[in-house]
């Protein structure tokens, strides 16, 4: 669960019914970080119609019976008031990229500061953390060559890990080989390409 639930996204539209009696308030928070607010309807289920749309972050919206008043707030304000909700909910997703020598499993000195930073966050997470990691190679020896050596890659930062303290069973490893190149390093088959040798890690 993310801030979503109370600040949300603009890609699809919550909506809130209203009822006959019954009264409730909804508060549309700021989005996360990068991300713009969305949108909540309040819409009266007998017509289809919309009572209200809430769409500035900090409005607050109290529905009684067959209507809603808005009260504009201040957004900061509104999500201090839900503080400890919000330091109920899991930590967003963080990618890490930690980069190879050519047909090497051992990481390039570039990394060391990214290891460091992916190993402090899987800490922070405790025990519940959930790891993804996906090895991946440049274009140069055969396709099984290169699947082989990805796999390896992704099963060195796993081992990697489990010596920092990571629970195995919390993570999961697979190796792409060559077929997903980062954007815009797409190149021709046999020409080598360090931006590839990589191995891709989402930490949860």
């Amino acid at each position: 669960m993310s801030r979503a639930a109370l600040a949300l996204w603009p890609l699809f539209m919550p909506i809130l019914f209203v009822t006959g009696c019954a009264s409730s308030t909804v508060t549309l928070l700021q989005g996360e970080p990068g991300n713009p607010v969305g949108a909540v309807a309040v819409v009266d289920p007998k017509s289809g119609a919309d009572v209200k749309l809430i769409e500035t972050a900090g409005t607050s919206a109290r529905v009684n019976g067959a209507s809603a008043s808005l009260r504009p707030g201040d957004p900061a304000k509104a999500e201090a008031r839900h503080a400890a909700l919000f330091e109920a909910m899991p930590r967003p997703p963080r990618r890490f990229v930690l980069t190879f020598p050519e047909g090497s499993t051992s990481l390039t000195a570039e990394s060391l500061p990214e290891r460091q930073q992916l190993i402090d966050e899987i800490r922070a997470r405790g025990p519940g953390v959930d790891v993804q990691i996906e090895g991946h190679s440049d274009r140069v020896g055969s396709d099984a060559d290169n699947d082989r050596l990805s796999r390896d890659r992704a099963r060195a930062a796993r081992d990697m890990l489990a010596g920092e303290g990571l629970i195995p069973a919390n993570s999961r490893f697979v190796g792409r080989g060559e077929r997903a190149p980062v954007a815009g390093h797409a190149t021709a088959d046999g020409i080598e390409d360090a931006a590839n040798r990589r191995v891709e890690i989402v930490v949860r």
